[in-house]
């Protein structure tokens, strides 16, 4: 987990040029451990993880963890040269950087997965496999972001990076922020009903999961929870696809949670079973059934 970023400051070439003597490396899965993993003495190798190393100028991060793996070069003599440590295949920490002229953070790496690989080849797998399946976490992320803003209603959507900054500072929107963005939604759909069916479908278009996901899909549900909960159950009763969608997400989220009687109690018979149709996962389809079943 990275934390922060620091400024670029001192040489980002000063590693390069102390690792010009190193004839060899060990891998160890912790900085200070007794044991290396390996330790590889081919001086073609050895040159290879060095240009893998190289940084780039752009600032760097504070990561929070300890690598994921050490290396520590040795020069002929087999003394220690220096001590790095890789991070997620993003940038590398150099412990004594500060006193041997080097950067103050952890540096960028130009190539961010050629060390990785390097190790891989040699049997050290799983930096890489970590490294793969971040970088398809990160993708799917992006993904679900641009769907997530295509489907902002459309008077609204000069509020998007309003939106999104809530997940850079980890904290909903604000009180004065909602009453902004709110007055514009009461103007643009002054209909309750149309309105809430509009703001299940942008909700609904988030990951799908009833937590865990980015504080900016919480965003419609902010809205929802000022809706009154027969205009819900009509929005249920006429909505489409996705806005069933949506209201199945928000029921089984944390914060329709807080209102699940008033908003379920209205829901006619027909109502519910259009909403369990499109339930979007078995696991929600039968939470709900539990919850219905409940208030008969």
């Amino acid at each position: 987990m990275e934390y922060g970023v620091a400024p670029t400051g001192g040489d980002r070439t000063a590693l390069d040029r102390v690792l010009a003597a190193a004839r060899a490396v060990q891998i160890r899965e912790m900085r200070g451990d007794s044991r290396a993993l390996l330790v590889e003495r081919d001086p073609v190798a050895v040159q290879a993880l060095r240009e893998a190393l190289r940084v780039t100028e752009e600032p760097g991060s504070s990561c929070m963890c300890f690598g994921d793996v050490s290396l520590v070069f040795l020069d002929i003599s087999g003394r220690e040269l220096a001590g790095v440590t890789l991070h997620h295949g993003h940038s590398v920490r150099w412990d004594d950087a500060a006193r041997r002229g080097g950067w103050r953070d952890d540096a960028v790496l130009v190539d961010s997965a050629l060390s990785l690989e390097w190790l891989a080849v040699r049997g050290i797998t799983w930096p890489l496999r970590e490294f793969r399946e971040s970088q398809r976490r990160a993708e799917a992320a992006l993904r679900a972001r641009r769907r997530w803003i295509a489907d902002i209603p459309e008077p609204i959507a000069r509020f998007t990076a309003m939106f999104l900054e809530t997940t850079d500072r980890g904290v909903p929107l604000l009180e004065p922020e909602l009453a902004e963005v709110r007055d514009r939604l009461l103007s643009a759909y002054p209909d309750p009903v149309d309105r809430i069916a509009r703001l299940l479908a942008w909700y609904g278009s988030g990951t799908g999961s009833s937590r865990g996901y980015p504080t900016h899909e919480a965003v419609p549900a902010q809205f929802l929870d000022q809706e009154q909960p027969v205009d819900f159950a009509r929005a249920v009763t006429t909505g489409d696809a996705p806005a069933l969608r949506g209201a199945v997400r928000y029921l089984v989220s944390w914060p329709g949670r807080q209102r699940l009687t008033p908003l379920l109690t209205h829901l006619s018979p027909g109502a519910q079973r259009r909403m369990l149709e499109h339930a979007p996962t078995a696991e929600s389809r039968a939470w709900l059934e539990r919850r219905l079943t409940g208030l008969r």
